[in-house]
């Protein structure tokens, strides 16, 4: 998987490097300057139907042993 470097978008100061994130918010310690970031490199997850849960085992069935 890529990293993808984040830079200020005043000064051009290289402030990290990461491979995965949905928001982001950092200061800039040279210029002070609030760099944000969003990205949709997750995956949404998927939703379970309505009235339905979310797991195997709803209270109808027994848990086996």
């Amino acid at each position: 998987m890529a990293m993808d470097e984040i830079r200020c978008t005043q000064c051009n100061r290289k402030l990290a490097r990461a491979s995965r994130y949905d928001r982001i918010e950092i200061k800039c310690p040279r210029c002070g300057h609030l760099n944000q970031r969003a990205t949709s490199s997750r995956p949404v997850p998927k939703e379970a139907p309505r009235g339905y849960p979310d797991h195997s085992l709803d209270g109808r069935q027994a848990p086996s042993r």
